[in-house]
């Protein structure tokens, strides 16, 4: 198991390891795509992969937290899908919801960020950030597809 180091982009492939009732794997791809069901089984997928962290069930503001230097580090993780990635707070986003760039900035500051590229399924890409490092980077919450290379 890798420990967690920011930055690094940590490459896992779940070919032939991908199963639900009689689904193919092309099915399964096709709906884990999405990034919205994928959510929910990467979110406990990564502590397998990182055993630092601790899954925090149903938690709105992070998904994670782990100790580190002594503190606790509260993490979100977010799937980069076909249409970029959004870090911003989920109030921020959908129909009719607005950018609010305080509300932003307070956001990223006491947690960081697991992005997780599922743009090429079953294989899965991995990067750990500071929440304010990606902000500097993409201060609008958002990392569109083109982008995709600045991370990965």
């Amino acid at each position: 198991m890798p420990s967690i180091q920011y930055d690094k982009v940590y490459a896992f492939d779940l070919t032939n390891n991908m199963s639900f009732g009689d689904l193919t794997e092309d099915e399964i791809v096709e709906v884990l795509s999405d990034g919205r069901p994928m959510s929910h089984l990467i979110e406990v997928q990564l502590t397998k992969w990182f055993p630092e962290l601790t899954h925090v069930r149903g938690c709105k503001d992070h998904d994670h937290i782990m100790e580190r230097n002594g503190k606790t580090v509260k993490l979100d993780a977010k799937n980069f899908t076909k249409r970029g990635c959004k870090f911003m707070p989920s109030s921020m986003i959908g129909t009719g919801r607005t950018f609010d760039k305080g509300l932003f900035n307070e956001s990223v500051k006491d947690k960081d960020y697991i992005i997780c590229d599922i743009t090429q399924l079953p294989k899965v890409h991995v990067k750990f950030k500071k929440g304010t490092e990606l902000a500097a980077s993409f201060p609008k919450g958002k990392i569109t597809k083109s982008q995709r290379g600045l991370l990965f």
